[in-house]
């Protein structure tokens, strides 16, 4: 994947990856603010619906009969508009069974084309004494009309038309406490059923939504909210449902809009009250669609149904056939005549239910918008990617289940799809700078990795061949005293690291006198194994150039602590041998006496007469000679304490594990013997890691008149 580099990197690292995500978190804002102009409002719709539909209004009573004029009583009765005459045997028939109220949802504008008028005017040769026998169906459907509990439907106009009235019959008693005249949709006339019908009913009642429901229905194609109460010439009126309620109620059927200083949030009709917007809407929670409560009008008119049916009930009359019916789309999905959403006001208006969404949600929904965002812009940069996401998705999970729980407990509308949606970008940001960062943290890492890699090779490089030089400075006594029968000499050393401190030397001073020497220097790694190379290099130098052994030695340390400036120091056994008479002269500055062989049996060399400190423990230390005089035959083992402090992560190998396998290998050849005791001491660490160098040095005197064993 290509890396970010430039602006856009400096972009999203900006503010330590925190400044754009809050830019976008501002932004968000202000689309959560300002919602109702931005695509997101069908998101929030979408979300409202689906709570709807995942818990829909039980509709566990029916207090509503639906009288519908179908397709059956259109072919009974024939063809819509029926004679007036006609309807009002419907309404005599409903109004025998003493319902609570009768709602008809029809407006009857115009005079019944059967009227004597109309009658006259198009059969003019009509006698006139048939004429004045005819009915006239405005008087008949008048007349069945009057009652108590009668309304009649309205239409609000914004614009005056020709044939739009003042409706006759506006709320006969109406009081609030704050002024809600400019937040109720207000309309300049109505489109309303004839004066002597107005007359004669008890109430009307619109049917018509407001405004802001018109747009938001025609643009989404469902039907969520209907008008509860609106003016009319400056004159209020109750939506038709509502009405029929307030009708039935009588005198206890007193209208009270409550209100704030937003406008409506309620609206309360006698004992019942219902929740609204500020525009005076009511956010209708549907239930689902039932066909129980609707009725033939040709079964009511041909007396199938009996008057008892509509007792103690609202009985609406209206259209439920294809052609006369307007169909709407509720939230849950179904497709309704229009006079099903009456139906559903006035259940929801007795079981006191209905959607809530009051002035203060949107800015519950900022406040958590903006709670969560400054939330993530903080948490997710110090995260790692696995749980900056698990955690976003617990955050989203919650913000939507908090919705879903703030609907089933009391039907509030909290909008949590939006939110998430505009906190995805914000995430996604910050995520991103997490994985940018992580990257170039990696890419940081691999190229550190890389150059301790090449430091870490050079270095292994180097130390190789630091090796190979310090082994190199080793002798190697096979080659150099290859035709010597006086003595034979074997010696190893096996650093604990690439390099070490431990050396060893051999070599012949004169003809007759052979020097050997064995040191440990402190410490360990490079610095031990530069004075190592020092300290060989000097011991045999002065061991040549000086006559008396211990004044070599003492002139050793002199040279050694002349530019000593990591304070090191040198334990070493240095010894002259006489190869003809086996008089070995030694000097030990605080190193291991080494063993000797004699016969099978095991002795050491007594040092201690005059065995003085390490090189360099103390200045100016009067080192001396000792001498010690070997027998044809003798074996010495001359070792470092890298052999008797090896360990094998229980105990150490020890001086008494080194004298039991040098007795054991005395009868094996020289360098053989040396080999089994560095297997002997390798066997014992038994994996373990080296405690320090290991230097071994065998050395046996055969005498003039001996060959080696």
């Amino acid at each position: 994947m290509k890396r970010l580099t430039g602006l856009p990197l400096a972009l999203i690292r900006a503010g330590r990856g925190r400044a754009l995500p809050f830019l976008l978190l501002l932004a968000g804002l202000a689309i959560l603010g300002a919602i109702e102009q931005t695509p997101l409002l069908r998101v929030r719709e979408a979300q409202f619906d689906q709570y709807q539909r995942l818990m829909p209004r039980v509709r566990d009573s029916e207090p509503v009969i639906v009288v519908g004029i179908d397709s059956q009583s259109l072919v009974k009765h024939g063809q819509w508009p029926w004679s007036r005459d006609l309807v009002a045997q419907l309404v005599h028939k409903i109004h025998a069974g003493k319902p609570l109220a009768l709602g008809i949802d029809i407006v009857f504008a115009e005079r019944d084309r059967y009227s004597p008028e109309l009658l006259n005017a198009r059969i003019p040769g009509l006698p006139a004494d048939v004429r004045a026998g005819l009915p006239d169906p405005d008087r008949l459907l008048a007349k069945a009309l009057i009652g108590p509990n009668t309304a009649l439907a309205v239409v609000g106009l914004s614009k005056a038309l020709p044939g739009s009235t003042q409706p006759a019959r506006p709320l006969p008693e109406f009081s609030h406490e704050t002024p809600i005249d400019q937040s109720i949709p207000q309309y300049v006339g109505a489109l309303a059923s004839r004066p002597i019908l107005e007359k004669a009913a008890a109430g009307e009642g619109l049917i018509n939504a407001s405004p802001s429901a018109l747009q938001s229905n025609s643009e989404h194609g469902i039907l969520r909210r209907v008008p509860t109460l609106a003016f009319i010439n400056q004159l209020p009126f109750l939506s038709l449902p509502l009405e029929m309620v307030r009708l039935a109620l009588g005198e206890g059927g007193q209208v009270i809009p409550e209100s704030g200083f937003r406008g409506m949030t309620a609206i309360r009709i006698g004992d019942y009250r219902l929740p609204t917007q500020a525009n005076g809407e009511l956010l209708l929670h549907f239930g689902r669609a039932s066909s129980n409560y609707y009725l033939s009008a040709a079964d009511v008119l041909s007396g199938v149904h009996p008057p008892e049916l509509f007792a103690s009930r609202f009985v609406i009359i209206g259209f439920n056939s294809t052609g006369l019916q307007d169909r709407i789309v509720t939230p849950l999905g179904e497709s309704l005549p229009g006079i099903d959403i009456h139906t559903q006001v006035i259940e929801s208006l007795l079981s006191g239910q209905a959607l809530q969404r009051p002035w203060w949600m949107p800015y519950a929904e900022l406040a958590t918008l903006l709670f969560v965002g400054l939330l993530l812009i903080m948490a997710i940069p110090v995260l790692r990617p696995r749980y900056a996401v698990l955690s976003f998705a617990g955050l989203a999970l919650l913000i939507v289940a908090g919705g879903y729980a703030a609907f089933f407990a009391g039907r509030w509308l909290f909008d949590g799809s939006t939110q998430v949606l505009l906190l995805s970008p914000v995430f996604i940001l910050l995520l991103g700078n997490t994985l940018v960062a992580a990257d170039t943290r990696r890419r940081e890492a691999e190229l550190q990795l890389q150059n301790s890699r090449e430091d870490a090779a050079r270095v292994a490089g180097e130390l190789d061949a630091a090796r190979r030089i310090q082994m190199g400075l080793l002798p190697n006594p096979a080659i150099i005293f290859a035709n010597e029968t006086r003595f034979a000499i074997a010696a190893l050393l096996e650093p604990a690291r690439a390099v070490g401190g431990d050396y060893y030397d051999c070599f012949m001073l004169s003809e007759d006198r052979l020097c050997l020497a064995v040191g440990d220097v402190s410490g360990k790694g490079l610095p031990a194994s530069l004075f190592m190379a020092i300290s060989k290099t000097l011991t045999g130098t002065l061991t040549r150039r000086q006559a008396n052994l211990g004044n070599a030695v003492r002139e050793l340390e002199r040279e050694l602590n002349r530019e000593n400036t990591e304070y090191l120091f040198v334990t070493t056994f240095i010894a002259i041998l006489d190869v003809n008479s086996g008089s070995m002269d030694y000097v030990c500055a605080g190193h291991d006496a080494p063993i000797v062989l004699r016969n099978g049996e095991l002795s050491r060399i007594d040092t201690s007469p005059t065995s003085g400190p390490p090189l360099c423990a103390a200045d100016h230390y009067p080192y001396v000679a000792d001498r010690v005089q070997l027998q044809p035959g003798d074996r010495l083992c001359l070792f470092t304490d890298g052999v008797t402090e090896a360990h094998n992560g229980a105990k150490m190998f020890g001086l008494e594990g080194l004298q039991a396998a040098f007795q054991s290998s005395g009868n094996i050849r020289i360098q053989a013997a040396t080999n089994a005791l560095r297997d002997a001491v390798r066997h014992f660490e038994a994996g373990q890691p080296p405690a320090d160098d290991l230097t071994l040095m065998l050395v046996q005197w055969n005498g003039n008149s001996l060959n080696e064993r």
